[in-house]
């Protein structure tokens, strides 16, 4: 009875398991990138902010229009007080004007231009901080993908382990039942069952932790429902001949963090031009269209005159060169024009501080990869070997030669060395693709 229990709780605890992986919606890497380049939350305040950088950059273009304002005024006025519409005083004053002004700037010093060309730097600047947020993004979900595609084949794995422990617990059993072997060794068996069944429900925590990860990551309305898809071949290459300096020289030319400081020390040194014209005198030309009345106001004969004759006879234009001199403002641009330039050091030195990380980031991604080749190369080799000696020792197993503890102890060592093999391949083949991905080459599988 006791037999019958054991195996309906693994066979149920197996379809379980298997159910989990079975019925769950797929994504390739290429879907899930795809996905969160348009979902992701991060990315789209992101985008708002390229938007309000661009914003600006048109603003400064139409600074250098003139502006157009309107504007009335009306007065009430008791006792003796001057009436500017007939140029007189009065004892009561109910009179206003209405009138268009406008104000264009000839010279200021180049500020706007250089504001212009500093607003144009910081939207490219903007523009490139958000290729390097999606390039960001891109890379954790690969890395995220490639987990899981190695915690789905090691599942593979421990299943082809746990399905021939049970079919050799099934044999025992039938060998325990005629009495051909005794209790302890049929318990022998039915413990490595049990471990193997408890190693392949870890092994499916993982797969299924490893998906609630790339699912949040991805930022899904729910996340029940979804797996991936793994590509039909991974090819490992053979070879490793990739070069550090190389993929250096190419990160630094088409990496978006290289490109946005860049601009931004740029941009910088505009603003620091525009800091320096506060203290070059300004030209503006301001022009003004405009009328008053009276409602008090009458004729010779006694008549009120209509507020549109007042209007038109009234009306006064005028067009006026300003020039303003700045000759003390407090030092306020003594200290704009300080901070402009320490702002424009600041900016050489994140430009600096972006390539030397680039740099060590490919020196590293190199590295990695280097040493996970050599990693690959290796445990090929030792799971070959190992292969070889589980056959042996199963072969003796079989034939009585050696204990079934013996064999368990050489069963998990090829086990391991199998896990081994499958890290190593595919951390080496995702730590290539991160060489790709510094040569400006897409992460697809």
């Amino acid at each position: 009875m006791k037999d019958i229990v054991v195996k309906a709780s693994m066979a149920i605890a197996f379809l379980l398991l298997s159910s989990v992986i079975f019925s769950q919606k797929a994504m390739t890497l290429q879907e899930c990138i795809s996905y969160a380049l348009e979902n992701n939350l991060t990315l789209k305040r992101q985008e708002l902010q390229t938007q309000i950088s661009k914003n600006n950059y048109k603003q400064s273009y139409f600074n250098l229009l003139p502006d157009l304002g309107a504007g009335g005024s009306h007065n009430i006025g008791r006792g003796r007080v001057a009436d500017y519409s007939s140029f007189a005083y009065s004892n009561n004053l109910n009179s206003g004007s209405v009138g268009l002004s406008s104000n264009l700037t000839i010279f200021s010093g180049f500020q706007n231009l250089n504001t212009i060309r500093a607003d144009y730097y910081s939207f490219l600047s903007a523009n490139e901080s958000l290729k390097k947020a999606r390039n960001d993004i891109s890379l954790s979900i690969a890395s995220s993908f490639f987990q899981i595609l190695y915690d789905k084949e090691y599942f593979q794995v421990l299943k082809k382990q746990y399905e021939a422990s049970k079919l050799e617990l099934e044999n025992t059993n039938a060998k325990y039942a005629v009495g051909s072997i005794a209790r302890g060794a049929q318990l022998e068996v039915e413990a490595t069952a049990m471990t193997n069944l408890s190693s392949l429900t870890e092994a499916q925590n993982r797969l299924n932790m490893s998906l609630l990860t790339l699912a949040q990551m991805l930022d899904l309305d729910t996340v029940k429902n979804f797996d991936i898809v793994a590509p039909p071949i991974l090819a490992v290459p053979d070879t490793f001949a990739e070069n550090a300096d190389s993929v250096i020289d190419v990160a630094l030319n088409t990496l978006p963090q290289i490109k946005g400081a860049e601009y931004a020390l740029k941009s910088a040194e505009r603003r620091y031009a525009v800091a320096k014209g506060a203290f070059s005198p300004q030209i503006s030309l301001t022009g003004q269209y405009y009328s008053q009345y009276n409602l008090d106001e009458k004729t010779l004969t006694g008549e009120k005159v209509p507020v549109n004759d007042q209007l038109d006879q009234k009306l006064y234009k005028q067009l006026s060169i300003n020039l303003s001199v700045p000759i003390f403002t407090r030092f306020q641009n003594v200290k704009n024009v300080k901070n402009a330039k320490l702002n424009k050091l600041d900016a050489e030195y994140s430009l600096q501080q972006s390539k030397l990380g680039v740099r060590k980031e490919v020196e590293q991604a190199f590295a990695d990869a280097k040493a996970s080749y050599e990693s690959y190369k290796a445990q090929t080799k030792a799971a070959a070997a190992q292969e070889e000696n589980f056959k042996n020792i199963r072969q003796k197993y079989e034939l009585g030669l050696i204990s079934h503890i013996d064999f368990v102890v050489a069963q998990n060592n090829y086990l391991k060395v199998q896990s081994d093999l499958l890290q190593a391949k595919y951390k080496f083949i995702f730590n290539l693709k991160i060489l790709d991905f510094y040569k400006g080459i897409p992460i697809v599988l």
